[in-house]
């Protein structure tokens, strides 16, 4: 057999998006605790110095931090990832549009989760007074958004589909609806002190929380849509997309078994 299956499918994958997922919750948890000791703690309290460094750095809410980073990072390889998946789709002779669509909105929420583009988004406050003002403007667009995500992804493969729909959906409640929610807790107030409390910290950190579950759920279906085996004359990638999206992809880049 000139064919061998790359270990990147199957348990070398589940693997390393747990692997993802752990880092992201001691990540999650380290900062909120770190922060709300930060806000709470007299500044002369021993360690306090220390505690305020930690949760400048991983604290979920704050910005051009660590967490923003990675983040960002995990977005952006939802990006490639689709992208990968277009690409191959076309060389196979199907579309690949589609998933460059869905590949841009990507990059586009990791440049929003690292440059913190959507609180821009204040200037044009509609005077919303009981949550942060960008909601006021992002919900529409948020909802516009998901209703052209919803009519370019009608054409990709069907169970890719699914999982990508699941995981806009958790990404959307946490990054919209907890986000709202946050917001009334504090009143839209932007201030160190309203933004100190327990209840806005455990609001931040289901937020927060499920923003990353969904992009990982993400990342595991684009992963998942592509077959990576290496043969005598290199790698060859294909997708595990059929034209109903429910098994592998019975085109092939020109690859077979030493015998077939």
């Amino acid at each position: 057999m000139d064919i061998q299956r790359v270990p990147i499918q199957g348990t070398a994958r589940r693997w390393f998006l747990w692997i993802v997922a752990l880092i992201f919750a001691v990540m999650l948890l380290g900062g909120i605790v770190t922060h709300y000791l930060r806000e709470n703690l007299d500044i002369t309290t021993p360690g306090w110095r220390a505690l305020s460094a930690a949760a400048s750095l991983l604290y979920a809410d704050g910005e051009a931090n660590l967490w923003a980073w990675a983040s960002g990072l995990l977005l952006a390889g939802i990006g490639l990832s689709l992208g990968a998946v277009g690409l191959t789709a076309r060389n196979e002779g199907g579309v690949g549009a589609p998933y460059f669509v869905l590949a841009a909105v990507a990059v586009e929420l990791s440049a929003d989760e690292i440059a913190q583009l959507h609180e821009k988004l204040a200037k044009f406050d509609l005077d919303t007074r009981f949550t942060f003002a960008w909601l006021s403007v992002g919900v529409p667009l948020a909802i516009l958004a998901g209703l052209l995500v919803l009519w370019v992804a009608r054409t990709i493969g069907r169970q890719l589909r699914r999982r990508l729909i699941v995981a806009g959906a958790i990404f959307l409640l946490g990054a919209v609806g907890f986000e709202a929610m946050g917001g009334i807790v504090v009143g839209g107030r932007l201030d160190d002190l309203s933004r100190g409390s327990l209840p806005y910290h455990l609001l931040v950190g289901i937020e927060e929380g499920l923003e990353v579950t969904g992009a990982l759920l993400a990342l595991s279906a684009a992963l998942s849509a592509l077959s990576i085996e290496r043969t005598l004359e290199g790698v060859l990638v294909r997708t595990r997309l059929s034209r109903t999206g429910d098994t592998s992809n019975s085109r092939s880049s020109g690859a077979q078994p030493a015998g077939g």
